[in-house]
């Protein structure tokens, strides 16, 4: 029987990325459902869970991809309201995962822990974190016992970023304001993790500033120089740039994050009924 998954996005255009992951990983059939709102998903489930024995479910899954966490977030939990009007042998598996957000956030988080053991009671700067990646990279941290700041270039959009957290996730993250060098050198002037998630090819975090402080890892999901972290390369795997310094680059991260998302597809079809929440894809990077 083929392994067939629904990709659900609620833009206009699949992600090819998750959908060459999806072939990668064993899927047979990969189905794309674009444009997709909560309203239009009714009849997606109906449709994978009648069509089939329901000792065969297993073999049809359901992939929420698209770039926003919100709008994802909104889908599955319409997916469960769903499920819940249905008997329970009728369920299939379903992952979440917008803008590589919960597998990209879950390998960096990893490396981090990886890097110092034990998270908790640390502080932690999310620079240029208010994107999906920079939110569940906070909301990890602080899920870790980590005093997460998380910062934009206007406050407000910070402040609103961490309200939300707080709503989803039920975790305190701190907002700040940090627009140029004098703010970036207050946010990170006392934390001991420092993250930039910033768009590509921009510098955020110069070694003049890390080098006054005992930051202890400082991570950068930017793979298009240069860096978002000076000093920090691509490929840097936690590797001492600095004494006390360890440094992990967006290609060491990205490695972890595209095992994780092989292996949460192929999870999707050991059994059926399974949701891939934050939690899980973060149990999956963690047993890789």
């Amino acid at each position: 029987m083929k392994k067939i998954l629904a990709y659900v996005t609620p833009e206009k255009h699949a992600s090819v990325f998750d959908v060459i992951v999806a072939y990668d990983s064993g899927a047979d059939v990969v189905v794309p459902y674009t444009d997709i709102n909560a309203g239009d998903m009714r009849d997606i489930i109906h449709s994978c869970v009648f069509t089939r024995h329901p000792d065969d479910l297993k073999n049809t899954a359901i992939f929420i991809g698209g770039h926003d966490v919100d709008r994802g977030e909104e889908l599955i939990n319409f997916i469960l309201k769903t499920f819940n009007e249905l008997s329970d042998i009728s369920r299939v598996s379903v992952a979440i995962d917008p803008d590589g957000a919960y597998t990209t956030s879950s390998a960096c988080v990893v490396k981090i822990k990886n890097s110092l053991k034990e998270l908790s009671g640390l502080n932690s700067t999310i620079l240029a974190g208010t994107g999906p990646v920079g939110q569940i990279i906070s909301v990890l941290l602080a899920k870790e016992g980590s005093n997460v700041t998380l910062t934009s270039r206007k406050f407000e959009r910070a402040k609103n970023v961490c309200g939300m957290i707080k709503r989803r996730y039920n975790v305190e993250i701190k907002p700040f304001e940090a627009k140029n060098d004098e703010t970036i050198e207050k946010a990170v002037s006392d934390s001991d993790i420092v993250v930039t998630t910033g768009l590509e090819g921009v510098q955020i975090l110069p070694r003049e500033i890390w080098l006054k402080f005992p930051i202890k890892v400082m991570a950068d999901v930017n793979a298009v120089p240069p860096y978002g972290v000076e000093g920090v390369d691509a490929r840097d795997d936690c590797r001492e740039i600095e004494k006390g310094k360890i440094g992990i680059g967006a290609l060491a991260i990205g490695n972890l994050k595209m095992k994780c998302h092989h292996e949460l597809v192929r999870n999707l079809f050991k059994e059926k009924g399974v949701i891939f929440d934050l939690e899980k894809v973060y149990g999956i990077a963690e047993s890789i």
